[in-house]
């Protein structure tokens, strides 16, 4: 989850969404952007990012396993 003062990219998904490392870090960690929507994730948050055609990307997955999702309470 997000506690920064700068939140995440969220945009509405859309058919074009494609996955990918930046080279930039947010709040310490690796940042992935959307092509096609525009929105941003990193490992801290709860969900994991899908590419248009409903599959996890190698480096989304491979970010993941290194890391798992933090805890709901």
């Amino acid at each position: 989850m997000n506690t920064g003062a700068t939140p995440l990219a969220a945009n509405p998904c859309r058919s074009l969404c494609s996955w990918h490392a930046t080279p930039a870090q947010f709040e310490g960690e690796q940042l992935f952007a959307c092509r096609g929507c525009g929105s941003q994730w990193t490992v801290a948050e709860a969900w994991t990012p899908i590419d248009y055609n409903g599959n996890i990307p190698a480096q989304v997955k491979s970010a993941r396993l290194a890391t798992p999702p933090p805890r709901r309470r």
